[in-house]
């Protein structure tokens, strides 16, 4: 796999059975600095860094405090295998793709966090790869809707403003491949900014002018239950992407968009019966308590 990618170039490093791209585009920090950053890279990989806060399907991610630094984010991709590391052998590598996409996404107006290092192992070609992100001063989307349940007004006005980020965001031929709550943070309040993370598999595509890969990314979206979300809530979302997206304004964008959400709904109650219970906060089988739904008189009230 390739590490670099069309105008994403920094300093390479090779150390330990691993390559690497130091991209402090800025000279922000020493070589002394960049040399704790892999240090910490090679602690993730062995398993040894602290504070890991999460493991998902395919990847492991740690936050460590980098000393005279910042906090940074870093994220150890599993090895990929079957078809998808058959594909992947011919394109660059995921976290030389997240790298770009961040940048480019930068570049064109979004707030996304900053990549500082990237790696792969050198000597597998589909093996692991190492992201090291700086830490993003927001708080996660679903954290956010509880600590504002008192706040109504603020709420509101975020999830309405979300709304209209994912329009613009489609507007600029981008698709978010994981657009969950957890992919989310709130960064400002007056007006609300948000801050996207995780783009693995975030494209910027002309397909993003399409009707289906739009409504997709909000089904990503609208089919998670939240403590502090409630159905009106996630019309509010809809309807601040809809005042932005004059083709989504039609009653039946809304219709279509419920019924995607329903199957999605479907399929997650499928997956809980085949590996067991699924966390209640991200999960519910409950279509009246997933569903995005308002009635299609409520939406033409947005």
């Amino acid at each position: 796999m390739k590490l670099g990618m069309s105008g994403l170039e920094g300093v390479r490093v090779s150390r330990g059975g691993w390559r690497f791209v130091w991209l402090d585009y800025d000279a922000r920090f020493s070589e002394e600095m960049r040399e704790q950053f892999i240090d910490n890279a090679f602690a993730a990989i062995d398993g040894t860094l602290s504070r890991r806060i999460r493991r998902s399907r395919h990847a492991e991610t740690w936050l460590q405090r980098i000393p005279g630094g910042p906090s940074v984010y870093y994220k150890l991709l599993d090895p990929v295998h079957g078809l998808n590391g058959l594909w992947r052998s011919f394109r660059h590598s995921r976290a030389a793709h997240v790298a770009a996409i961040s940048k480019r996404l930068r570049d064109d107006g979004f707030d996304s966090a900053e990549v500082l290092l990237i790696g792969a192992e050198e000597a597998v070609g589909n093996g692991r790869e190492i992201v090291a992100t700086e830490r993003i001063d927001g708080m996660m989307l679903p954290r956010h809707l509880r600590v504002t349940r008192e706040h109504l007004g603020r709420k509101r006005a975020i999830l309405r403003a979300l709304g209209g980020e994912i329009a613009r965001l489609h507007r600029a031929g981008y698709i978010h491949g994981d657009l969950t709550p957890y992919n989310i943070f709130v960064t400002a309040f007056d007006p609300p900014r948000f801050t996207f993370i995780d783009h693995e598999r975030t494209r910027r595509t002309w397909r993003a002018h399409f009707e289906r890969p739009r409504l997709r990314n909000l089904v990503q979206l609208g089919h998670f239950s939240l403590k502090g979300l409630s159905n009106t809530d996630r019309m509010r979302v809809w309807c601040g992407y809809r005042a932005a997206v004059p083709s989504m304004r039609r009653s039946g964008k809304l219709r279509r968009l419920i019924s995607m959400i329903e199957v999605r709904v479907a399929r997650d109650r499928m997956r809980a019966k085949g590996v067991g219970p699924i966390d209640a906060e991200q999960h519910q089988s409950n279509h009246e308590q997933v569903a995005i739904a308002a009635s299609t008189a409520q939406a033409r009230k947005c």
